[in-house]
């Protein structure tokens, strides 16, 4: 309850209030437009770019739960959550998590045809876990930089209505994969792979973006990947990702505010390899066979542009399909705020 209160209250502020974006035309003449929905939902990346010398800089916050156990598609419990693949049982179980997330971020376009963009974050991540032979509990905690991401987009096809772009990208390894706590012992021992701040490889970001906008309404799609390259220093890999999205946004109050609908296709492939420093498996979020997964998640959210060019976003996103190898936490509904400013 506590989330939906936030994002009810930010809708309802949204619409008490007006910045001029980018939109469509020929690549040679790209205009900036008044639209509220000249951008995607807050929560999709590299969705637009811009014309030759303007400059965005952005801010998003992002926070999410899990609760609860999944297995498969299906709904789990502590017991299938303490028990071992392979056999036997792990001697702590995770009772849920919560992880907040910050970003900031920059484009350039130094052409009408290319923007460049870098995003870097910081997180903080809990973790509550129960220790099985005495019922103790003990909230685990990660905090710090992530990766950084630096892409390059280029437009492909432009015209009054439509625009396609790609989009390439690296993920730099700036977020650390050898974060500890003290668990029930007297030692720190190495987090689990969801409490780690960073993949630990360089990621390539493919992707290709489409959109299109009429008077009174838009939509668009974007297909994009996570790529590892090779394993990290500490002998693994986090599984690619695949995603699909698409959207479709109303513009209202002389287009200065929209609301969007969302959906995302997500595919998350298994950790190949193992943490070195993972000397005992406690819990399946230390276990390689509790990664990887397919969900698809519904959206809505609201954008408002301003007068002093500052764009306010919203979205708050409720998973609707969960599959996912072995048994993990339950994703609950995320809430993700951006603000944004382009000269």
């Amino acid at each position: 309850m506590n989330i939906i209160n936030k994002v009810l209250l930010t809708l309802v502020l949204l619409l008490g209030m007006n910045m001029n974006l980018l939109a469509g035309g020929d690549p040679s003449e790209i205009v900036i437009k008044t639209r509220a929905d000249s951008h995607a939902p807050i929560s999709i990346m590299g969705d637009h770019t811009h014309k030759e010398g303007q400059v965005m800089f952005s801010y998003r916050y992002m926070t999410m739960g899990m609760d609860g156990y999944q297995s498969g598609s299906s709904s789990s419990n502590y017991t299938k959550a303490r028990t071992k693949p392979l056999g036997g049982n792990y001697m702590t179980v995770p009772e849920e998590m919560t992880m907040n997330m910050h970003m900031i971020g920059a484009m350039y376009a130094p052409s009408d045809d290319i923007t460049l963009m870098i995003m870097g974050s910081y997180l903080d991540s809990e973790m509550k876990v129960k220790k099985h032979s005495n019922k103790k509990k003990k909230t685990l905690e990660s905090s710090g930089n992530g990766d950084t991401k630096v892409s390059i987009l280029k437009n492909l096809a432009h015209n009054d209505n439509a625009k396609l772009h790609a989009s390439l990208g690296l993920s730099l390894p700036t977020g650390s994969i050898s974060k500890k706590d003290i668990m029930f012992g007297s030692k720190e021992e190495t987090l689990g792979y969801n409490m780690q701040l960073g993949s630990g490889t360089y990621d390539a970001l493919p992707g290709f973006t489409y959109v299109y906008s009429e008077d009174n309404y838009s939509y668009g799609t974007q297909i994009s990947s996570v790529l590892r390259i090779g394993k990290n220093s500490k002998d693994y890999a986090l599984g690619n990702i695949y995603k699909s999205n698409i959207w479709f946004a109303i513009p209202f109050n002389d287009k200065q505010t929209s609301f969007s609908i969302a959906s995302q296709f997500k595919f998350q492939g298994k950790i190949k390899g193992s943490h070195k420093d993972i000397k005992t498996i406690m819990s399946f979020a230390q276990d390689r066979d509790s990664s990887g997964s397919k969900r698809i998640d519904i959206s809505i959210g609201a954008n408002h542009i301003f007068p002093n060019k500052i764009r306010a976003s919203v979205e708050y996103t409720m998973p609707t399909y969960n599959d996912v190898n072995s048994v993990q936490l339950d994703s609950e509904n995320a809430l993700m705020f951006g603000l944004g400013f382009a000269y």
